[in-house]
């Protein structure tokens, strides 16, 4: 993505999620915000990413990965959303950062307190992580279906931040600097007013 085009996508990811700091501005989100303290912070297992990380820990890309690929319905491991996902919110605030560490922590955690399951998210077969996904997204709590639209917004513009995504919407990529500026108007001379 262009340097203009990516700090378009942050300036909107702030003030989407920023407007309520995400789960600080309703009671359920103290809530959450209160379990998600009781977490762990990281568990083993989870593999080494290929890339270099900017923002994300190795449990919270393993995480994000899991997440993107149930919410998009990707079968294929090659789509690294979550190294573009990285890459957008390093450069957010770190109010806004705090909140996506949380999140993340919680929702992979989350399944033994929401599903009462034994495994943590990345650990579910397809089938469970598409119907945890289903119960935030559900939630009579305001925070957890916010948490939910955070990490689907999160997850869209990391898929179609992918120039090999592209084609599937007829999109060509970004013209600028890429085609000669073309100019389609040509300028008559005036003509004397005649009375």
């Amino acid at each position: 993505m262009k340097r203009e085009t990516r700090q378009a996508v942050v300036d909107f990811l702030e003030r989407e999620m920023g407007r309520r700091t995400l789960l600080r501005g309703t009671a359920s989100g103290v809530l959450l915000v209160a379990v998600a303290a009781l977490l762990p912070s990281g568990c083993r297992g989870y593999p080494q990413p290929a890339v270099p990380l900017r923002f994300f820990s190795n449990e919270e890309y393993a995480v994000f990965q899991a997440v993107a690929r149930a919410i998009l319905g990707l079968e294929d491991e090659s789509t690294d959303v979550a190294a573009e996902v990285d890459h957008l919110i390093s450069g957010m605030s770190s109010g806004v950062k705090r909140d996506i560490h949380w999140v993340l922590r919680i929702f992979e955690h989350g399944t033994h307190l929401f599903d009462l399951k034994g495994r943590r998210f990345t650990r579910l077969a397809r089938s469970d992580q598409e119907h945890y996904l289903r119960g935030w997204m559900q939630s009579s709590l305001g925070a957890r279906r916010i948490v939910f639209r955070a990490l689907k917004l999160l997850a869209s513009l990391g898929y179609y931040g992918l120039p090999n995504t592209w084609n599937a919407i007829g999109y060509d990529g970004p013209w600028l600097g890429r085609r000669p500026e073309e100019h389609r108007f040509t300028y008559e001379k005036a003509t004397p007013f005649v009375s």
